[in-house]
């Protein structure tokens, strides 16, 4: 019963706010000019094919997810841009309608899609630098007793940590802060590597 008057009581508000806020001038929706739809798509395709050509292959934010195969990458970046090149065509037609730029904007969908998924949502770049560093300094100490040297444990700890650290790198998901805190991580594992390394 609670629940039903809330509902009566929020209709009524809704109902009251409209009353005093509408009339059938302020409703009316003045329907976009086909120059208006014209300059919106064309801004739209241009913004895209620039951040297509610029891309790259890397960790900063907005780049194309790095992976030791740049088929990927080849592929996403052609098929996307032949799209984009063609839009910029039909946009370039004498009778071009609306209908021509709802069609134009429709061959976008996929191949942008694949494309804007595979780039970071964030800059995993400290945390990938963090990385390379950690890595050099494990190759660069062996395990051992002696002066120069580390032992076992204290190198596997080392590198379950550069193990974490490459999984929040890599994952699609990962935010600028979950960045921080792994290269944070990371920092602390590799002084309690070095303060292990024996003297």
């Amino acid at each position: 019963m609670k629940n039903i008057k809330k509902f009566s009581l929020f209709f009524l508000f809704i109902g009251l706010i409209g009353a005093s806020c509408s009339t059938d001038e302020e409703n009316t929706v003045v329907p976009k000019t086909l120059e208006q739809y014209k300059q919106d798509f064309s801004q739209f395709v241009s913004a895209e094919k620039t951040k297509v050509q610029n891309c790259k292959m890397g960790y900063n934010k907005g780049d194309f997810k790095y992976s030791s195969d740049s088929t990927n990458f080849k592929t996403y970046c052609a098929d996307y841009l032949n799209v984009l090149i063609a839009a910029e065509a039909v946009l370039a037609k004498s009778d071009l309608t609306i209908a021509d730029i709802v069609k134009a904007n429709g061959t976008l969908a996929s191949p942008g899609k694949l494309f804007n998924s595979s780039l970071w949502i964030s800059d995993r770049r400290p945390l990938n630098d963090a990385i390379i560093a950690a890595q050099e300094l494990l190759a660069a100490t062996p395990e051992g007793t002696d002066p120069g040297q580390a032992p076992a444990e204290a190198r596997t700890a080392f590198t379950n940590a550069i193990t974490a650290a490459k999984k929040v790198r890599d994952s699609s998901y990962t935010i600028e802060r979950q960045v921080q805190e792994a290269v944070q991580k990371l920092e602390e594992a590799k002084n309690a590597f070095l303060a292990a390394i024996i003297h």
